[in-house]
């Protein structure tokens, strides 16, 4: 993206001159990126990569999970969290939620039953660590986790 933007902005600053005549570019954006990235390879082929190294540790690991737990066990549907743990996988343990009731609770703490308690899933991407004879390797999945529960009337059908 830097290397786009550099050559973009070559190009305008060389595509016309203080005079208003365009002119030619001097630098063609091979030279240009060899110039930005000395000793880089320079890819001919425009297809996106079908491999690429990832750095998969995580920024801001210390976040205060006190406070989500408190809301859950706040909650008019309350849910605990259990862990998902796989060893072929990238995160490893992933917590989901499990919604306590199948109804509602009122202020009092009483099981509403007149309303449901559902679970909210949310789609995130994983790794999964595959072997390929030797080498280990990793494609994104997509997994359907469960990050909270909520109240909702019942559905009514009439007949």
């Amino acid at each position: 993206l830097r290397s786009l933007l550099l050559v973009l902005l070559a190009l305008l600053s060389a595509s016309t001159s203080p005079l208003g005549k365009v002119t030619k570019p001097r630098l063609k954006p091979e030279s240009l990126f060899k110039q930005v990235y000395p000793g880089c390879p320079i890819q001919k082929d425009s297809k996106f990569p079908q491999t690429v190294r990832v750095n998969v540790s995580i920024i801001n690991t210390n976040q205060d999970t006190k406070a989500s737990l408190d809301v859950s066990s706040r909650s008019l549907s309350p849910w605990d969290y259990r862990i998902d743990e796989d060893p072929n996988r990238f995160p490893q343990a992933i917590a989901d939620a499990e919604c306590r009731h199948s109804r509602c609770v009122n202020p009092d703490g009483q099981l509403d039953h007149g309303l449901n308690s559902i679970p909210i899933t949310q789609e995130i991407l994983v790794l999964r660590r595959e072997l390929k004879g030797c080498q280990q390797s990793y494609r994104l999945e997509k997994k359907l986790i469960t990050v909270g529960c909520t109240c909702v009337t019942p559905l009514v059908r009439h007949q």
